[in-house]
């Protein structure tokens, strides 16, 4: 049902209905309609329907839009709006790839950064000591090149964690 209508919404370049049939979809946590959200949500351009897709995303609350929106935050055409997309991983299992993650935490966005922050400290008790050691290096490594006060944070955090 819905497959249809958005599709024709978007052919016919009504975007704000298209974002309010998306928002229906994830407020009704209609799993039916994962693996078109997913496809959506991989080849938009438009940074608004992939917002509101990855919040449906989330509140369906489905593990198999981990690994899609991980591709999405990564990809180059997203670059100054991720933070609603990692805020999207909040309520999924994200924790096989805290380490695509970390990085982030030093972006020049205060909203990503933070965003990826607080994703790390959500997944600290899940870590084991050899993540934790490889973790602080990923983000020593990034502190050579930035300056940002966050990558101290996190490294303080995960050097005194247990």
């Amino acid at each position: 049902m819905y497959t249809n209508i958005i599709q024709e919404m978007l052919s016919q370049r009504d975007m704000e209905g298209a974002i309010q049939q998306v928002a229906s979809i994830g407020e009704k946590r209609d799993i039916s309609q994962l693996t078109f959200l997913i496809e959506i949500l991989k080849s938009t351009e438009n940074n608004v329907l992939r917002n509101e897709i990855a919040i449906a995303l989330s509140d369906i609350g489905d593990n198999r839009a981990v690994e899609p929106l991980l591709e999405v935050i990564t990809d180059p055409k997203t670059l100054g709006s991720r933070g609603t997309l990692l805020y999207a991983l909040e309520h999924l299992d994200y924790i096989l790839h805290i380490e695509n993650i970390i990085p982030f935490i030093g972006d020049s966005s205060l909203e990503v950064s933070a965003q990826s922050f607080m994703l790390l400290e959500q997944a600290m008790d899940r870590l084991t000591n050899s993540q934790i050691l490889r973790y602080q290096h990923i983000i020593e490594l990034q502190m050579q090149n930035n300056q940002s006060k966050l990558l101290e944070v996190a490294l303080e955090m995960l050097r005194t964690w247990r």
